[in-house]
């Protein structure tokens, strides 16, 4: 009896993620920095447990959809936290890529 208490308490520490997202897979998302433009890799399940985490639901997304962050593991290597942002592709302007009114690019 006591191993299952073990267990029991084990899981109630997990974050709760659908194990099988209805709407678009999270997994199939792009995701992009977007101070060096490079594609970000996550591990397995990190897109899903992001979205889940800030209340995105996987029946908003579509496959115009993609994750844009602040800043990657090449462009800012002592970081490890970055800001993220949901985006719909058909919806991007100039001004959507610039961080917090920041110029960046090279034109």
């Amino acid at each position: 009896m006591r191993q299952i208490d073990r267990i029991d308490r084990g899981v109630l520490r997990q974050p709760h993620v659908p194990s099988k997202p209805k709407g678009y897979d999270p997994e199939l998302m792009f995701v992009e920095c977007a101070r060096c433009g490079r594609p970000v890799m996550w591990e397995q399940g990190r897109a899903t447990v992001v979205l889940h985490g800030v209340g995105v639901q996987t029946s908003d997304l579509d496959d115009h959809c993609m994750i844009v962050t602040d800043g990657c593991s090449h462009c800012r290597p002592a970081e490890d936290d970055y800001r993220m942002k949901v985006i719909r592709i058909s919806e991007i302007v100039h001004r959507d890529l610039l961080r917090d009114g920041e110029t960046v690019g090279n034109a």
